[in-house]
């Protein structure tokens, strides 16, 4: 049983702890979101939760954007484990509908994993608004293949996003407005016709990664697609199966 000097001793590290995530200096920041985020006990949730959620999603707080990606990231754990800290993510819809604007590919990608994971367990139809920009973003790593070389793996333009975003898109219904089903088709359409098994066996789990999350995606839509898109990945699965390469299969 905790004793009097014990609960003494920890509401002094906890208040350690928080002075150092609401610091100027982003080591401490840093350590301090690692310690949250990895331990995330629920002491320390009850103390700084509203911090962490204020840091990871207001665009008024000055942070650097790494910062904002750890904390992005620590406010996802925190929501997982203690989904009672945030009753309420209504206005989370908001604020990742902005942060989806931004160019870091990181942050992006903290970014779409913290709508992913806040719309498989609380969902509320704000969620959907994100659809365009998610698409918008397929678009630009996928057809226009503009991508920085350091996100790039196997001259595969970030894969890491592009699997989230995919698997992200599962998780509504298809786009209303026809431009954004257009790109998105034509996103999926590059994406089955170019696939091609190599002697890299890491190039090929990339983009066969890719390639399986765009097939879930054409079965998650069903028919609001061309049934020449249906068709093609239905005939794709059939060729795979019959490879031999089993990573594949």
């Amino acid at each position: 049983m905790a004793t009097e000097r014990d609960s003494e001793i920890f509401m002094k590290v906890a208040q350690s702890i928080r002075n150092d995530l609401l610091s100027n200096n982003e080591v401490n920041q840093s350590l301090a979101l690692a310690t949250i985020g990895t331990l995330a006990p629920k002491e320390l949730i009850d103390v700084m939760s509203k911090d962490i959620e204020k840091i990871a999603l207001s665009d008024t707080v000055r942070m650097p954007i790494f910062i904002r990606k750890k904390a992005v990231l620590c406010l996802l754990r925190i929501f997982r484990k203690y989904r009672e800290q945030y009753p309420n993510t209504e206005g989370w819809s908001k604020a990742i509908y902005t942060m989806l604007d931004q160019k870091n590919l990181g942050f992006l990608s903290s970014t779409v994993s913290l709508l992913s994971g806040v719309a498989t367990l609380a969902p509320n139809p704000g969620f959907e608004e994100s659809v365009p920009k998610l698409i918008a973003i397929l678009q630009k790593l996928i057809l226009q293949r503009d991508c920085p070389p350091d996100y790039q793996y196997y001259k595969t333009p970030n894969p890491w996003v592009v699997v989230k975003i995919l698997k992200a898109l599962q998780l509504f219904p298809p786009p209303q407005s026809s431009n954004f089903l257009a790109i998105i088709s034509d996103v999926l359409l590059k994406v089955i016709t170019k696939t091609e098994v190599t002697r890299n066996i890491n190039k090929n789990n990339t983009e066969h990664g890719i390639l399986f999350e765009c097939i879930n995606l054409i079965v998650h839509y069903r028919n609001a697609l061309h049934s020449d898109l249906k068709n093609q990945a239905l005939s794709l699965l059939g060729v795979f199966v019959s490879v031999r390469e089993p990573n594949i299969r």
